[in-house]
């Protein structure tokens, strides 16, 4: 497979995690409705950034965005009512485990491969 396809599979990947996980977390908290609207924010959102990361390497910032951004506000959120509570150390740890082998770390690997990609593209 060519560069582009890679590259392409990998977003693709990216883009459904941020989906699963907003979504999920915007359902917890407000609701089925809320977590649907909440999904379609973010494929638009995403979608627009990576239309305007397509400009070229130095346009990379556009990919960052949102990745960062929905990437950073669920697991604020989590440490956030984590640190809230009344709970042990160990406990904070269970509860936030989840969340970082499932989502945080597999997001922060395919974004530097893709990354990477974008560089090495001819």
């Amino acid at each position: 497979m060519s560069l582009a396809i890679h590259r392409k599979m990998i977003l693709a990947a990216i883009i459904c995690l941020l989906l699963y996980q907003v979504g999920t977390w915007i359902t917890l908290i407000a609701g089925a409705v809320w977590g649907a609207g909440a999904a379609v924010i973010v494929a638009v959102v995403s979608y627009v950034c990576a239309r305007l990361a397509k400009r070229g390497a130095t346009s990379t910032i556009w990919f960052l965005i949102p990745t960062l951004l929905f990437t950073v506000l669920p697991l604020v959120a989590k440490a956030w009512s984590l640190f809230t509570s009344q709970t042990g150390i160990a406990d904070m740890l269970i509860d936030i485990v989840p969340l970082l082998v499932g989502f945080v770390i597999p997001v922060g690997l395919l974004s530097s491969v893709y990354l990477d990609l974008r560089k090495k593209a001819p």
